[in-house]
């Protein structure tokens, strides 16, 4: 009955949105015809509004030619550019330089709209700056020269250079607009002198030619370049190319070899209009997502309200079906997460029926195996605990410790102070391990415990061996510690640091808080492991040991292992991974510990954890 009702739901789903499907198709196929219809009007309108901006750049630049002319055979400048200025004669100079310019230039142009001259450079080398008076020394000369103004092929014809710095102001506007130049020279003949006589220079700022198509911008929806033939930047909207004075090296490549006025790049509609004056060239650059940008956007407006009628149709179909087959999915969820391993996977009862009595009983069943899941886990606890006892009662602690104790007396009485020692050592070690049968003890404690051992060992190695701990006193005795955690790591870094090792043996012991943790590093200098031996310790820790024969180095040892240290941090604080061991041979291995941060108020006098 189940499946049928099931089948029944994904019939009507499947036919309402098959029905739905052929709507969004039929609408998107609408939509591409008049996305593409307007993408073409865009087009013809983008041509028309760069052809536009060509032509008010072909007029100006006219303008510059045709004042050119003018002044190419002006008596009045003859006088002038046969001067020759010392430099005491800097005030006659700026003085003939502000009379050119008013009584020639100004006159020439009463309602100041035509093109002027920048500057004129004398065949005798001198320059008249109409633009900066006083910015007309040997450092303008010189830049001039380097950009060969007077270079033979400029001879009689138009030269224009790509935006730069405008050099001939000595004070800059701090605008960018205001401070790029585009610069246009031509070299002036003289008929009756027989040669060119001066150079004409024309410094346009970029402003000009950004105002000539500045209010076509927000139409355009992109970016309009001013190129010369070459594809170098004369003028642009975008100031981040103003700023780096070129365009795209891979769009400058296209504009260059292209085969069309129309081409497409990186998803951007390129048109390109060649002037009809010189060579130069006007780009625009229009992202194509924006030439059909409002037409897709009603377009997903439509398919939002679309998809919104489709959900709502679907929660009302799902809304029907949901007091009949909601209880079922909600018990079939709810078995699902008890497979995915979550055993509170309950289910709430509402319903007085068959299906009431089905989720009652798996209510229960879930209960049961709860329950059993519980006492098998605290059986395994209790387990663990009592291996550890035997484990630490392999030794009898009151009676060796009794026996030590006579040993130092016995060893005072024979003048061996030196084995006494050793034997109270060996005794605090022991003493400290009884801990009156507590699990967790303070950390004072277990760093009492680890001294006893390092005691021991360094009486026995001497100057070979040397124990660094890096522990804040104060903090110590503030934390608690699992009993027997410390010297066990130790006790390994020495066993297996030592052998063959040829150098003084260095372990250092840090702790540090991180969190709600403690971090503890055992660093040794020792032989190190390589990434074979590495992986079999990794592997013993996690697992133990595979085989029951031990080798000489484990028969000297406690027997308290780091795969003991690992298994008890995880039985009784859940860490996965506790100890992680890091090693190069030749130079060292690094064992870290993880637990908890434990302080007094989370242990109670029975060395246990609190319950919450």
């Amino acid at each position: 009955m189940r499946d049928n009702r099931w089948n029944l739901k994904k019939r009507m789903l499947v036919g309402f949105l098959a029905v739905l499907g052929g709507v969004f198709v039929i609408i998107t196929v609408l939509f591409l015809h008049t996305r593409n219809t307007l993408k073409e009007e865009y087009r013809a309108m983008l041509k028309a509004r760069v052809e536009g901006i060509g032509n008010d750049i072909d007029a100006l630049i006219r303008d510059v030619y045709n004042v050119s002319d003018n002044f190419a055979f002006n008596d009045q400048l003859e006088s002038y550019i046969d001067k020759v200025y010392k430099p005491e004669d800097w005030a006659i100079k700026k003085a003939d330089t502000l009379k050119l310019y008013k009584q020639i230039f100004s006159v020439y142009d009463m309602l100041q709209e035509r093109q002027k001259l920048g500057a004129i450079y004398t065949y005798k080398g001198i320059l008249f700056n109409f633009i900066d008076v006083n910015n007309d020394g040997q450092e303008v000369i010189d830049k001039l020269e380097e950009m060969g103004v007077n270079k033979k092929e400029h001879l009689m014809r138009f030269y224009w250079y790509p935006l730069q710095d405008n050099f001939f102001a000595s004070d800059a506007y701090g605008d960018i607009r205001k401070d790029k130049i585009v610069m246009g020279v031509r070299n002036v003949y003289s008929v009756w002198k027989g040669f060119y006589v001066c150079t004409h220079i024309f410094s346009l700022r970029e402003e000009e030619l950004y105002n000539l198509y500045k209010d076509d911008i927000p139409s355009v929806k992109g970016d309009i370049f001013v190129l010369m033939g070459e594809g170098e930047l004369l003028s642009s909207s975008d100031t981040e190319a103003l700023g780096k004075e070129q365009i795209d090296p891979e769009l400058r490549s296209m504009i260059r070899s292209r085969e069309a006025d129309e081409f497409r790049w990186n998803n951007n509609q390129v048109c390109v209009r060649q002037s009809e004056v010189n060579n130069w060239l006007t780009v625009a650059v229009i992202p194509e997502k924006v030439m059909t940008q409002e037409i897709d956007t009603l377009y997903l407006r439509i398919f939002l309200a679309l998809g919104a009628c489709m959900a709502l149709c679907c929660a009302m179909i799902l809304y029907l079906y949901r007091s009949l087959i909601g209880p079922v999915n909600e018990l079939s969820t709810a078995m699902t997460e008890v497979y995915g391993g979550n055993l509170n996977a309950y289910v709430k009862v509402t319903a007085r029926n068959e299906i009431g009595d089905m989720m009652r009983y798996y209510n229960d069943m879930l209960k049961s195996i709860n329950v059993h899941v519980v006492e098998k886990l605290e059986a395994d606890r209790n387990k663990k605990e009592l291996e550890l006892e035997v484990l630490m009662s392999q030794i009898n602690p009151h009676f060796l410790y009794n026996t030590l104790e006579n040993i130092v007396w016995k060893s005072n009485e024979a003048g061996r102070p030196d084995i006494g020692r050793l034997a109270a050592s060996l005794g605090r070690m022991y003493r400290l391990s009884i801990s009156g049968g507590k699990v967790i003890v303070p950390m004072q404690h277990e760093i009492e415990h680890l001294m006893a051992y390092i005691k021991i060992q360094k009486d026995r190695h001497g100057e070979n061996f040397e124990f660094d701990l890096r522990i804040d006193a104060a903090k110590a005795r503030q934390l608690y510690s699992l009993k027997i955690l410390l010297q066990p790591v130790v006790e390994n870094s020495f066993l297996y640091a030592a052998e063959g090792l040829e150098r003084k043996l260095i372990i250092r012991l840090c702790m540090r808080e991180l969190g709600e943790e403690i971090e503890i590093r055992v660093i040794d200098n020792g032989v190190g492991m390589g990434r074979e031996r590495l992986a079999q310790v990794r592997d013993q820790i996690r697992n133990g040991r595979k085989h029951q024969q031990e080798d000489e180095k484990n028969r000297r040892s406690t027997g308290i292992g780091l795969n003991s240290v690992a298994a008890r941090l995880t039985l009784y604080f859940g860490i996965q991974n506790p100890i992680r061991i890091y090693s190069k041979k030749g130079m060292g291995t690094i064992t870290v510990i993880r637990m908890p941060r434990l302080t007094g108020d989370m242990v109670g006098e029975d060395g246990e954890l609190k319950k919450p």
